[in-house]
């Protein structure tokens, strides 16, 4: 699971035991989610 820091946008591919960014040492980490565009109906 990749995740992305808050702080300095970079990304991460796993977190081990302590849930720190390598770059910038940030503890707020948010899950990397693909770009999926949403199908809404008008009907």
């Amino acid at each position: 699971m990749a995740y992305i820091c808050i702080k300095c946008g970079k990304k991460i591919k796993s977190v081990e035991g302590s849930a720190r960014c390598t770059f910038c040492g940030g503890r707020i980490l948010k899950k990397e989610r693909p770009n999926l565009a949403k199908e809404i109906s008008t009907d």
